[in-house]
């Protein structure tokens, strides 16, 4: 279900194509073993990532690994000896996509090479593509409607300083784009070549004009270009990708959100936005989530962001419109999610809020998710309601700011957009840190620039137990909003602590050995500091 009422996920990593004539009936996800015998090694990855792919780790000191790896050839061609179409692999999960039938399945299960089978969907409507030739594109406002939902996010301020995503990629993961490439709002994509690629993964098509439309909506409130509206990224790059299976709900969509995320990998994408969510709407009751596995680990999908975020790529995503718990991915402690609230930033009664995770704050953060202005399949411009089209508000506020600050990480960008909510110094549910503001992270950034040793002062550093925050009696009666940020940028805790008198010291626990950031949140500034525990 989108969140305007829908919600899906699909991937790609590494695709294999055959065009065997079988009479496969449902669809299976393998899992094999290890990737022993594989003809790819990390030592040579542009066999296997794009240049952009390659620098992305880098910039952000993220080392290569196993699961960068494609999917063993010779497993994929044992599987396919079977009489069986293998359509997708995942990289991550270390498994294939096919449609079998239950004899060719029991013959897999068997295979020593072979960890399990997942049963994910009915039906196979995936058709071979052996003869399906990439369309081209040939084609080689004073007053922008969207002014108002972009201002409350300081979207006009980002765009003055002419930001506007230029030299970004952006992964959009939907239903559908329906005419897309017949809109005059995204005739400059085109134009420009900066539609990379489209692909369906619920149909195994490069073409993504599938009669849905949601991803339609989405991509204009990030990338439409007219006379009267321009969206609030226009000049990045994007790639699309339907990855939801409208007219059903079956696990089939989480992977399909797999594929897709690794293939965004692969390519080199910056940020990847999804209004898609799961929980327990599937057709088949025994694929339901519980409440306690929306704890940003469990579900099919969430295991997919938290590699993708991993491997440098900032996720957001769009909470959910049921008005309970976040929907996956979602929950994901790596995923910017986002509420929605009205013109008044007053929170809509149908954002979702809160998981069963304790110390992890959801939604992050809120944006214009009642009313908001959009371009629809027509070209017309219309207002609907849903975190769907909150999410992509946010998507392009981070998309810019990490364009202003591209030596940041994935994870300290996230990290920003959060400390510049307006609730960040009390950070709580439905609201989580607020709507975050682009002149405030400006404003945070410059204060870490001029702010060095004042404010607060950690002691002993390194440390063998908790951690001891001084501060300075400047800071007297103010509010300090303390994070805890562990190696790997997740935010571990949140507290708060007003310093007063002789009252100013605040000791801070710190669960595992590692390398901590301890962040100080007030007013008007902010300070991030490095904190060893043995």
């Amino acid at each position: 279900m989108h969140t305007v009422l829908l919600m899906k996920r699909i991937s790609l990593a590494f695709f294999v194509f055959v065009s065997l004539e079988l009479s496969a009936q449902d669809r299976f996800v393998v899992f094999f073993q290890d990737k022993v015998g594989s003809t790819y090694s990390i030592e040579r990855p542009e066999e296997f990532l794009s240049k952009r792919a390659i620098i992305r780790r880098q910039n952000q000191d993220i080392p290569l690994a196993e699961d960068d790896l494609p999917v063993n050839e010779s497993y994929v061609s044992l599987v396919e000896s079977f009489g069986i179409e293998v359509f997708y692999s995942s990289k991550w999960f270390n498994a294939v996509l096919v449609q079998a039938n239950d004899a060719q399945i029991e013959e897999i299960e068997a295979l020593s090479i072979v960890s399990s089978v997942e049963y994910v969907a009915p039906n196979a409507p995936l058709t071979s593509r052996i003869n399906e030739k990439a369309e081209k594109a040939e084609l080689p406002s004073d007053q922008n409607r969207a002014f108002t939902q972009q201002k409350m996010l300081g979207i006009d301020k980002m765009h003055e300083f002419d930001l506007r995503g230029e030299g970004m990629l952006v992964a959009i993961f939907d239903d559908g784009f329906d005419n897309y490439d017949h809109l005059i709002a995204f005739d400059h994509l085109l134009r420009e070549n900066r539609l990379l690629y489209t692909f369906d993964f619920v149909s195994n098509s490069i073409q993504v004009n599938n009669n849905f439309s949601h991803g339609t909506r989405v991509l204009s409130i990030l990338a439409a270009k007219t006379e009267d509206y321009e969206g609030v990224i226009p000049e990045a790059s994007y790639i699309l990708s339907v990855t939801e299976e409208v007219a059903t709900e079956y696990r089939i969509e989480e992977y399909n959100w797999l594929f897709a995320a690794e293939k965004a990998d692969s390519a080199g994408v910056d940020v990847i936005n999804t209004s898609l969510g799961y929980f327990d709407y599937f057709d088949d009751d025994s694929m339901n989530y519980s409440s306690s596995q929306i704890n940003g680990e469990t579900t099919v999908i969430t295991q997919a962001a938290n590699f993708a975020a991993s491997k440098g790529i900032l996720l957001v995503s769009s909470a959910g419109n049921s008005g309970r718990f976040v929907d996956a991915p979602a929950d994901s402690p790596n995923a910017i999610s986002v509420g929605a609230v009205n013109s008044s930033g007053v929170v809509a009664t149908f954002s979702s809020k809160g998981l069963n995770n304790e110390g992890v704050l959801k939604p992050d953060v809120m944006a214009q998710g009642v009313g908001t202005l959009l371009v629809t399949r027509g070209g017309s411009v219309f207002a609907q309601n849903g975190t769907s089209f909150s999410a992509p508000l946010v998507t392009g506020l981070a998309t810019g700011v990490w364009q202003a600050y591209p030596d940041k990480s994935a994870s300290e960008i996230r990290q920003l957009i959060n400390a510049s909510g307006s609730s960040a110094q009390d950070p709580q549910e439905p609201f989580g840190y607020g709507i975050p503001s682009f002149e405030k992270i400006i404003a945070l950034e410059n204060a870490d620039g001029d702010v060095v040793e004042s404010f607060f002062r950690p002691f002993p550093n390194p440390t063998t137990s908790a951690i001891q925050l001084q501060f300075d009696e400047s800071t007297f009666g103010e509010k300090m909003v303390v994070q805890v940020i562990n190696s790997e940028g997740k935010l571990v805790r949140t507290s708060s602590f007003v310093p007063f008198g002789s009252r100013n010291t605040v000791s801070v626990e710190l669960n595992r050995s590692g390398i901590y950031l301890i962040r100080v949140i007030t007013t008007s500034q902010t300070l991030t500091q490095r904190i060893i525990k043995y």
